[in-house]
């Protein structure tokens, strides 16, 4: 438990920073844990219960500093599109699987971990989770049109959405206009100007204020209205077998985005010798931890929240312990506070969250992709699209299906080129990028760059017969295996089939630059037999060199060692 080391070696020094780190991720959190509560179709109390239990148990078993847990944005959205296919109507019955999903969420994490499965991070790639992020930025900003506008429209998938906003966009209500947009504006010039000022919490203070003073709910400002007051009690959620296999799509996928979240976050927010730190099985234990725990005490599941963390960082936080200070603020909100959210609009909540979803809009990184790789821009617009028009657990199915064809892709068709001798060196180049190579019509020396296997075989074989369509008198094939570093036995009985084939057509079939998982291979499936002991070469200049009639000092240990 990284929080025990901190406090045995917590220093005087650090508690102002950490005072300071803890207080304004506070400021921060009532408005953000309101909004995103709101979002996700949960009254806006449960953002800050959300904010307590779910953070303090991530303190004592997370392993970052700087990650504060709590109402995630993406997470809301996930709960939200996730129980809209349940058409649950009945608002008791919706907030049990709400904290039915903490829980299922937070098991699966908590297995996860114990299971050490945390490098599942590395099947996601970033143009997926990017375009996941897009698209998911984008329903939610539509989600929240009709809360700025005042409009009654209906939910349901993209279209369905847009389709009802333009339907009852008449009816308008232009005061909720008015404060949505004033918010927006508000924000968006707070943020320009310095992102320490508290900005959302003085929205908040100034929109009750307006509507209060103006008296605007009757004019039919939506407003929230009685806020709880008090701490969460400790309550179990009902088991229902049927409910938890529906509930069960959208949980898995909570686990996984808010894992991936929170590793990103503290990754990103530590210093490079200190990103090490960070490890993502004891991560997913920790997030395991706080949501199914959390979701006894009324929490709905919660992730890390960059702007949030990157403040804690910003505002000097040295250790995890500043968390303590953000759970006394939120504590002392609830127990003394929540009556003054009553004539809170709707329309800055609105506000808080769409400004909260630019910064997750990153107009450089799409150009990045176009510059550099046009496979992962496609896979990043396919994802975010069908994030955008299908659905959110659709669209980031469809990013990890296109993650795996894609790698499929590149195992099935890697890099094979032909090389050739430099002029005037002993170095061996790809002919097609170097004009100085001196190429021989009688040798042809390929060099794979990928493990031969099954599923990559047919497409050697292809290319090893364009290469030889164009000599004019092929006598030697050179195979340059230095970064082959693994085959199969599809591939080994392909060897010796290509040997065959070569002996039958008088051509000398010669291996070089083997590296020792595949000299073990070689040695149990009979290759060095099948080609020949004296065709194996340690470089290609050796190789060239015998082909041409000399003979060069060959170190056979080194050429044939093998731990088999």
């Amino acid at each position: 438990m990284p929080f025990i080391e901190q406090v045995v070696n917590y220093k005087k020094q650090y508690v102002f920073s950490d005072l300071l780190g803890g207080l304004t991720v506070g400021v921060m959190l009532i408005p953000q844990g309101m909004a995103y509560a709101f979002l996700a179709g949960v009254p806006p109390i449960y953002g800050l219960y959300a904010s307590i239990v779910p953070l303090l148990l991530y303190m004592l078993f997370g392993t970052s500093r700087f990650v504060t847990i709590g109402p995630a944005a993406l997470i809301s959205l996930l709960v939200l599109t996730g129980l809209d296919q349940l058409n649950i109507t009945d608002p008791a019955e919706y907030l049990n699987a709400v904290f039915l999903i903490a829980l299922i969420a937070g098991l699966i994490q908590f297995l996860m971990g114990i299971l050490k499965l945390g490098y599942i991070i590395n099947f996601i790639s970033q143009p997926v989770l990017k375009g996941f992020i897009l698209g998911a930025a984008f329903t939610i900003m539509l989600s929240q049109v009709k809360h700025i506008m005042g409009i009654d429209a209906e939910s349901g998938g993209t279209l369905k959405t847009i389709a009802s906003l333009f339907k009852n966009f008449n009816s308008s209500n232009f005061y909720t206009m008015g404060i949505g947009f004033a918010a927006i504006a508000f924000l968006l010039l707070m943020k320009r100007l310095s992102k320490r000022i508290p900005s959302q919490l003085i929205v908040v203070g100034l929109g009750m204020f307006v509507v209060g003073f103006f008296q605007l709910e009757t004019n039919q400002v939506d407003i929230l209205g009685v806020v709880p007051k008090g701490m969460p009690n400790f309550s179990t959620p009902e088991f229902d077998w049927m409910l938890v296999q529906s509930l069960l799509p959208v949980s898995a996928t909570i686990a996984l985005i808010s894992f991936i979240e929170v590793y990103a976050i503290g990754v990103s927010l530590e210093d490079k010798d200190k990103a090490k730190n960070i490890i993502p099985n004891r991560e997913l234990i920790a997030l395991g931890l706080s949501k199914f725990i959390g979701g006894f005490f009324q929490a709905f599941p919660t992730s890390g929240s960059f702007s949030r963390s990157a403040v804690n960082k910003e505002a000097g936080s040295k250790t995890i312990i500043s968390g303590f200070y953000t759970i006394l603020l939120i504590v002392l909100t609830l127990l003394f506070l929540t009556p003054y959210f009553y004539y809170l609009p709707k329309a800055v909540l609105g506000a808080i969250i769409i400004v909260a979803i630019f910064g997750l809009i990153e107009p450089s990184y799409i150009r990045r992709l176009w510059i550099t790789d046009k496979r992962d821009l496609l896979m990043f617009a396919a994802t975010a699209t069908a994030t955008f028009f299908i659905g959110v657990q659709e669209g980031i199915i469809t990013g990890v299906v296109l993650s795996i064809f894609l790698l499929a892709y590149n195992v099935s068709y890697p890099h094979i080129a032909e090389t050739s001798l430099v002029k005037g060196t002993k170095s061996f180049r790809n002919v097609d990028r170097f004009k100085d190579t001196d190429v021989n019509e009688s040798a042809l020396i390929v060099r794979v760059d990928a493990p031969l296997t099954y599923s990559n075989i047919p497409h050697f074989l292809k290319k090893l017969k364009k290469f030889e369509e164009k000599k004019n008198n092929l006598q030697f094939v050179i195979l340059n295996a230095s970064a082959i570093n693994n085959i199969d036995s599809t591939a080994t009985e392909a060897l010796k089939g290509i040997v065959k084939d070569y002996n039958d057509r008088d051509i000398r079939f010669v291996i070089t630059n083997l590296r020792g998982p595949v000299r073990d291979k070689f040695k149990q499936s009979g290759v060095f037999e099948s080609v020949g002991y004296g065709n194996f070469f340690s470089n290609d200049y050796e190789a060239l060199k015998s082909c041409e009639g000399l003979d060069p000092d060959v170190d056979t240990d080194i050429v044939f060692q093998s731990n088999k």
